[in-house]
Order: structure tokens, then sequence, then C-alpha cells
């Protein structure tokens, strides 16, 4: 008898012993499911909070180059032909010389030109967006740009122009947008200017029409009328 209740309470113990053990096991489960429950939600949090500086930092970004994009448009205000002339060949002293107001240059010798039409609607030939957008990235590499490289994956402008009557320039509309994308996230800044031309005082003298084919900003080595005055008005 003494044998018998010796076993018996051999195997009670080893039952109770072998019940320690998946309590542990399920105790451990646990405590290792809410350790990684917490590195999800520490990680969801860090991303969540990665997702929103990035997406500040691209739409501050994009801000930034609208505004000096049109700082390059609205700044060059001529006050006559010749002053026109010395900013085109980038003649020491002049005010508004090319290199450095690229995009007015730019925009002054490609609007209303074959090259690139006017934006009407998606259903008149010729004038859809398609034909109508040019889109541009930013060189990332050099010049004050090169600052930007660690801020953006990507950096484009898109532009198109849009007008009532081409042989009439006045009160034409340019839309400019900027897209700066870093990590998924993107930002868009859509700027608008208007075009005022009238005469130059000093209008007639001297040549009517500049030709700059050789430079980046009149690639298709279009004619312009130097008698016109252009100034651009930012209208948003």
């Amino acid at each position: 008898m003494k044998l018998i209740k010796r076993i018996k309470k051999s195997e009670l113990y080893n039952d109770n012993h072998g019940s320690a053990m998946i309590v542990a096991i399920v105790v451990s489960v646990i405590v290792i499911s809410f350790a990684l429950s917490l590195l999800l939600v520490s990680y969801s949090l860090f991303t969540s909070n990665e997702r929103k500086v990035t997406q500040a930092q691209v739409k501050e970004l994009a801000k930034s180059i609208s505004l000096e994009i049109g700082d390059e448009l609205t700044k060059p205000q001529f006050d006559s032909k010749q002053a026109l002339l010395d900013g085109i060949n980038n003649k020491a002293g002049a005010k508004y010389r090319a290199p450095e107001y690229n995009m007015w240059y730019y925009v002054r010798y490609n609007l209303f030109q074959s090259n690139w039409p006017y934006y009407r609607d998606e259903t008149t030939a010729g004038h859809v967006k398609a034909n109508a957008l040019r889109y541009f990235k930013i060189n990332m590499t050099g010049g004050d740009t090169s600052s930007y490289s660690s801020m953006a994956d990507d950096i484009y402008v898109c532009m198109y122009w849009e007008c009532d009557d081409p042989e009439i320039k006045d009160e034409t509309l340019l839309t400019i947008e900027v897209t700066v994308s870093k990590g998924g996230q993107t930002s868009t800044i859509t700027s608008y200017y208007e075009l005022g031309v009238n005469y130059f005082s000093d209008a007639g003298e001297g040549t009517s029409e500049n030709n700059m084919s050789s430079d980046a900003f009149n690639p298709a080595g279009n004619r312009i009328n130097l008698d016109e005055n252009w100034t651009w008005t930012r209208v948003n």
C-alpha cells in the first residue's frame, strides 16, 4: 500500500510539473506577443511621424521653389529696349541678365511661337495638354539646388499658357506647377501669372528683332519683337 501511495504521489508530482511548464510556455508566448505588439505600435507611430515630417518637408520645399521661380519671372522690369538688349547680351552692369533670370527669358522667347502651343481644352486639336504642357526636371547637383538633394528625390516643374486670342498677347495666363517628391510623399504648388504687354519708349530705334539660338532658354532659335515690353504679375 505504501508503495502504491508513493507511486501515485510521484505521478501526481510529475503531472503538476508538466502543467507548470505549459503555463510557463503560455505566459512566455503572451509576453512575447505583447512585446511584439509594442514594437509594431512603436514602428507604426514612427513611420506615421516620419511621413508627416516628410510631407511637411516636401510641401515647404515646393513652396520655396515656386517662390524662386516666381521671382525669376516677375522681377525683370525693363525700363527701355536697350536695357532688355543689355540683359540678353549679358552685358556687365545690366540689371536683369539672362543667367540670373532664365525663367523670364525662356517664357519670353517661347510663348506665341510654333514650338510651344497654348492650351485650350482636350477637344481642340493641337491645343490639348499633350501638346501644351512643358515639363522640366530641376538639376539638384549644381548651384543652389545642391542643397535640395537631401530634401527631395525628384523636383519637377510643369508649365502651360492660355489665351483667348493668339493675336492678343496681353492678359495671357501662365500656369506653373512645382512638384516635389520624397519617400513616397508628394506635394504640388500651383501658381498663376498674367502677362502685361506694351511698347518701350525707345521702340523703333535700332534692331527690332532678336534671335538667341545658342542659348538654353531659346532652343528653337525663335525671334522676338524687341519693341515689346513684357511684364508678369502673379494673380494668386
